[in-house]
Formats: structure tokens, sequence, C-alpha cells
């Protein structure tokens, strides 16, 4: 299997094995008419119905279920052509608003990879930690980096026709993957990558080829999120389901993001102690949403502090 890296390859490489004139057979066709199937010409089951939300398969945790990676409430028209489970996606009612259309987090996490493809222009891959990645070819632009840390809901780039496999058709591809062999990314944009079917707002998609589901409406953080406050880790944190807790997982040194904060158990090393606990989103582990890390980890601030990188003291849960 060839694996599609940070590192654009040389001209000629295909992504899913296809040439641009093999991705003009599956995408012109359907879309360059800007016709949508009617009910009768979809295959049964196309309709949008409530679904299960562990992806399909063994040897892995449940797929996480995320959101549409666009606004609140836009609907758009999702297509498997000849590549389930990864998607194509197009703005309803007659894809007019698709290029140029923001792309936004379908769930929080790290930019993985960001760079413009040979075959596949640009593209981002998030990891959303437990092993699954998220991944958006095509784009007219990208707004972040390797590395980059999103909340769900943030803006990551617009949709574009980047990339000879994009037919000069405005699309968003989407894959949702999973790291079968647990090398740290999700192989993507061919048969045989460890694409898997994606569970957006509860749905799972993705399931055969030819598949349609039209006015697919996005709950991408709906409801108003509670605000982040900024801060900067000494060293890679561990995490917990609660203050002090269960383990669940691992916050990495850096720059991340907090939501609150509550008094518990003292963590102390030599003369340095805390006993502020935030909650926050972890990189690795599972759960790795609302979990707790100890402000012990605070790159500034001293003892018994708990204040983002602004000196500001973050707010009680």
């Amino acid at each position: 299997m060839t694996r599609l890296t940070d590192t654009a390859p040389a001209t000629g490489t295909t992504v899913a094995a296809m040439s641009a004139t093999a991705v003009a057979a599956l995408l012109g066709a359907a879309l360059a008419t800007a016709a949508p199937a009617s009910a009768a010409s979809r295959p049964a089951g196309t309709t949008t119905a409530t679904g299960t939300t562990t992806a399909a398969g063994s040897g892995r945790a449940a797929a996480p279920n995320i959101q549409l990676p666009f606004p609140c409430g836009q609907k758009w028209r999702l297509d498997t052509w000849g590549h389930a489970p990864a998607l194509d996606m197009v703005k309803e009612p007659d894809q007019t608003g698709t290029l140029g259309a923001t792309v936004v987090a379908p769930l929080a996490g790290t930019v993985k990879q960001s760079f413009y493809h040979a075959n596949a222009g640009n593209m981002i891959q998030i990891d959303h930690g437990g092993g699954y990645f998220t991944t958006y070819l095509h784009l007219q632009s990208r707004a972040v980096q390797v590395g980059a840390k999103v909340a769900a809901g943030a803006t990551i780039g617009l949709v574009g026709k980047s990339g000879p496999t994009a037919n000069d058709h405005p699309h968003l591809h989407f894959e949702l993957g999973f790291d079968q062999n647990g090398d740290g990314s999700a192989s993507w944009g061919e048969a045989g990558s460890e694409r898997v079917r994606p569970t957006i707002g509860g749905v799972v998609y993705g399931t055969a080829n030819s598949m349609t589901w039209r006015n697919v409406t996005s709950g991408n953080t709906c409801a108003t999120p509670p605000p982040t406050y900024w801060v900067d880790t000494h060293a890679d944190a561990p995490g917990y389901a609660t203050p002090g807790g269960t383990r669940t997982g691992t916050l990495n040194k850096g720059t991340n993001y907090v939501y609150c904060r509550v008094w518990g158990p003292n963590v102390q090393v030599g003369a340095d102690y805390n006993h502020w606990w935030l909650k926050t989103d972890l990189d690795s582990g599972s759960p790795t949403r609302n979990q707790w890390v100890s402000a012990y980890y605070l790159k500034r601030w001293g003892n018994d502090q708990a204040k983002d990188n602004s000196g500001r003291d973050i707010p009680n849960c």
C-alpha cells in the first residue's frame, strides 16, 4: 500500500490510484451539470436516517461522532461515487457557493499534515486523538499549519478545486481515517488506505459506493462553545477523567487551551506544587474530550496559581 506523506510526491503520483480522467468519469457526469440526483434515481437508503455511532470493522475504538466540517446550519450534499467510505461534498441546493466556502474543524484536534499535494492539491489532516484523523483535499487555501491546535468549529481553510484529481470541479473530498498500524497517522486517498466510515451528527455515512445524501445540515458548534484560555505547559501532562482520578491520556507539552479550573488533589514535585486542576481536551488517549490535567504543568505563575498566558485567572468551572 502506498502511503502519502507530508512530503509532496513527484508529479504523476496518483490519489486513490486514479488519473484525472478517471476522476472525471466519477465526478464529471454527476456534478458538472449541477443537477442533483432525483429521489427516484438515488439508491435506496440515501436519505438521512439515525445511525449507529460505532465505526464499521473491529480492532479499534468507536469512531468519534463528528460534525460536518462547515458552519452551523449550512446544508450540503454528500456523495461516495466510487470511493466509499470517502465523501465528496458540495453545497445545496445547486452547488452555488461551494467554491470558497469556509471549512471548519469537525472536532478539536492537532494539525498533522498541511501541504500542497501533486494530485490532491491543498490538503490538511487533523489528529483527533484515539487513533482517528480527518483529511481534507482540493482546498482553495489552507489556514492552519502542522502542529496547530484547533477547536471544533475553527476555520481551517476554504473549499476549492486544487489538484488535477479535482477535475476542475469545486468540492471538498473528506475522509475519516483510523491509524490501524499504529504509525501515528492515517493513510488516505486510495483504496486500501486507512479510511473508515465517518459518523457525522450521529449518522454513519460512506456505507457503499454510489450513495447520495441530500440536504445534510451541519450541527457544527451550533451551541455556544465554552470559552477557551490559552496556556503554556512545560512538559507532557497526564490527563485524568476526574481531578486525580483515572488516567485517560496525555496533553502534550506546548501551547494548549483549557476551559476552566477546580481545586483538587495536590500535585507536588520538590518545592513546586499546585492544587488547581484544568479542564481541557487531551492530545491522545481515550476519551480525550473534557478531561483534567494539573495546573502544576503550567510553565509560569508559580505554586497554586492557575492563569492563562495573559495573566488572567482561569475561571472556576
